[in-house]
């Protein structure tokens, strides 16, 4: 008789040993049906890597593709993820019938012969080139401008896989080995590098990133339409001298005394801004903030006009910005068939930026808000572009085909959490408008502000079939909730009672009032006020939960008073942020113009700038005085900038409950 031995608590079969035989051996039976138990789900396949953009050209040969049209260069990863820009823009081009390739992280050395670059073959069309999604030097540099020992955009974060630069020094090489395939570059580090500009890590204003590299075409922006149009012109036969008219881009030309260049530049109908030269910017401080406030005045598309800046014998040709696209093209786009994970390549190596997101879902992107300090609105656009909800719950639902989905939506957001379908509500007066700011110094009566659509969409979120929590993982502006008085309060008790995650992430970055004026946040009154609802609510749904507010230190504006006030509001609240943030300039920003001109470019007015190592090492002590190694730094900035001792706490602690070390306590 047969002794069952089950191989295992959820054994799907039942093993046999039979006794007494000549010989021992095993036997299968059917499975045991289990009363009541609950039927594991089936895990999904992982793709294969056919379900990807070919990485070589024996990859797309094999998909019968004897050369492709466009191959793009890659600073990170290859994660087949809609949140990953080049990977999204492939996606993008190949919906239209463009045969696209994907090199990522090419070894840029002498040594390696730059085979990596020349994997997908001679592209028909162009090469795009991109650092990534972030620009190589904030990946590489802290604000100290240490080296730093990781890459979360790179299998198992290994540093080192792209070079300082990226874009230009990708472009170069590819000059080298194609010289006649044009060359498009694009992504944040060549948006943020369109014009001259402040460079923190070699310190020293640079060039245009088109000067510096041998680019045919940058493409600024988030760069859908700019690139289908030049990827469609070429195809149709035109030639890349003769794209220099196209929306959302920017071009070189040689500069000589009859302006010959003009018949490349052709007939236009807006008007053209020169500004001043990069030699002008370099040897003048005060110039240098003109030339900023004069480029931040041209970010909207329907009156924006074309920038056009000297660099010696050369010109950068800056045309207005691509109109933001279409709810309906990016329903299209983030709907496209995305695995949503890396290249089988990677094995089971891990990408950290990936695994962060793996489970969250854009809704929007731009930014209205237009901080000093943050590059989403020179990057991005200030217009908002939502997309539809039908689409975004679309894209939910499809989540569980997707590899170690558990039922959690990681995030539902974007640039900002709550700024979904909130546009100008006048067209007229959208047509005519420069203000740099839709929300700062106070909203615009103009910019709508309805959070009913996107409660109801969280709601919904929730709701379906097979998710268990939806959180919001991104920025939420609570300026943008108070402004709304039909539907701000109910969204802040949705967003509390259902959608944090035990933490909640907030952005107030400074309280004193002189700070915030220069970052153009709000004050510490709304920061407090929603604070004040946040605890209140989550009391009210029965659930311990903390805010996690984010402080920057040593940003222009900021001195050590300034910090002293920061410091003694953060100890009075019992508060002891771990994560904080000391202000790193990135090119093109307001703040880091401010940074290195000394004057703010809208007013002309000097600018305190905390430049000096000391200061910076006090500002940062000030925000963690309860850390060993900053207490006698923080005394000595207390001292210096005349400060009493730090007061007492005023808020009493709760019990002796564990709780995380970087929230406030409620």
């Amino acid at each position: 008789m047969p002794i069952p031995r089950q191989t295992g608590a959820n054994s799907a079969e039942a093993e046999f040993t039979y006794i007494g035989r000549p010989r021992r051996y095993k036997e299968r039976m059917p499975p045991i049906v289990q009363i009541g138990a609950r039927r594991k789900r089936q895990v999904p396949p992982r793709p294969g890597p056919d379900a990807y953009l070919p990485v070589s050209l024996d990859d797309a040969q094999r998909r019968g593709w004897e050369q492709l049209d466009v191959v793009l260069i890659n600073g990170d990863a290859y994660v087949d993820h809609p949140t990953f820009g080049v990977p999204l823009i492939g996606r993008l081009l190949a919906s239209r019938g463009f045969k696209v390739g994907i090199v990522s992280q090419p070894r840029w050395d002498d040594a390696s012969g730059l085979v990596d670059f020349a994997a997908c073959g001679r592209p028909r069309l162009f090469f795009g080139v991109s650092s990534g999604n972030m620009d190589a030097m904030v990946n590489h540099y802290t604000a100290g401008k240490k080296r730093r020992s990781s890459d979360a955009y790179t299998p198992d974060a290994a540093p080192g896989r792209r070079p300082d630069y990226a874009a230009a020094v990708y472009a170069r090489k590819l000059r080298k080995l194609f010289p006649d395939v044009p060359i498009v570059i694009g992504g944040v580090e060549a948006s943020l590098r369109r014009l001259a500009h402040y460079d923190y890590w070699s310190d020293r204003v640079r060039h245009s990133i088109l000067v510096d590299c041998p680019a045919d075409i940058l493409v600024y922006g988030m760069g859908e339409q700019p690139l289908l149009e030049i990827a469609s012109r070429l195809a149709a036969g035109e030639d890349i001298c003769g794209l220099t008219d196209v929306r959302g881009t920017a071009v070189r030309f040689k500069d000589d005394a009859e302006q010959s260049w003009r018949h490349l530049a052709g007939a236009r109908d807006r008007e053209e801004i020169w500004l001043p030269s990069y030699e002008e910017i370099v040897a003048d401080k005060r110039v240098y903030a003109e030339f900023s406030r004069l480029y931040h005045l041209e970010h909207n598309p329907d009156n924006a006009r074309i920038l056009v800046q000297r660099h010696g014998r050369e010109l950068v040709y800056v045309n207005p910005p691509a109109p933001p696209p279409s709810t309906e093209l990016i329903d299209a786009e983030y709907e496209l068939p995305f695995t949503r994970l890396p290249h089988p390549m990677y094995g089971e190596a891990k990408i950290p930026a990936w695994e962060q997101i793996r489970f969250s879902v854009t809704i929007m992107r731009g930014c209205a808000a237009g901080c000093s300090f943050c590059c989403i609105t020179e990057h991005q656009g200030r217009d908002v572009v939502s997309r539809s909800e039908a689409s975004v719950l679309r894209e939910i639902e499809g989540l569980k085909n997707v590899p170690g989905w558990t039922g959690v939506v990681s995030d539902i957001g974007g640039a900002t959490a709550n700024m979904w379908h909130m546009v100008c509500t006048d067209e007229d007066w959208h047509a005519v408008c420069r203000r740099a700011s839709c929300v700062y110094p106070s909203v615009c009566e103009k910019f709508g502000t309805d959070h009913g659509p996107l409660v109801q969409l969280m709601r919904k979120a929730r709701e379906l079939p097979g998710v268990k929590r939806a959180f919001v993982a991104s920025g939420v502006r609570y300026d943008l909730a108070f402004a709304d008085e039909k539907h701000g309060d109910e969204y802040i008790r949705e967003l509390v009672a259902n959608h944090v995650g035990g933490h909640l992430k907030i952005a107030p970055e400074h309280i004193s009032p002189g700070v915030v004026k220069v970052m153009k946040k709000p004050g510490k009154e709304m920061f407090v006020r929603f604070k004040e609802l946040f605890e209140r609510y989550s009391e009210e749904a029965g659930k311990e939960q903390y805010l996690v507010p984010y402080f920057i230190s040593g940003h222009p504006g900021c001195e050590v008073r300034d910090m002293v006030e920061l410091s003694d509001y953060l100890g009075e609240n019992g508060w002891r942020p771990q994560q904080v943030q000391d202000f790193t300039p990135t090119p093109m920003t307001l703040a880091t113009d401010m940074y290195y001109s000394g004057f703010h470019p809208n007013t002309g007015k000097p600018v305190h700038i905390p430049k000096n190592a000391d200061e910076k090492a006090m500002q940062r002590a000030l925000l963690q005085p309860h850390l060993p190694h900053y207490r006698e730094l923080a005394r000595s900035a207390r001292q210096m900038a005349g400060a009493p001792p730090p007061p007492r706490r005023k808020v009493a602690r709760v019990g002796r409950a564990p709780r995380p070390s970087d929230s406030f306590e409620t």
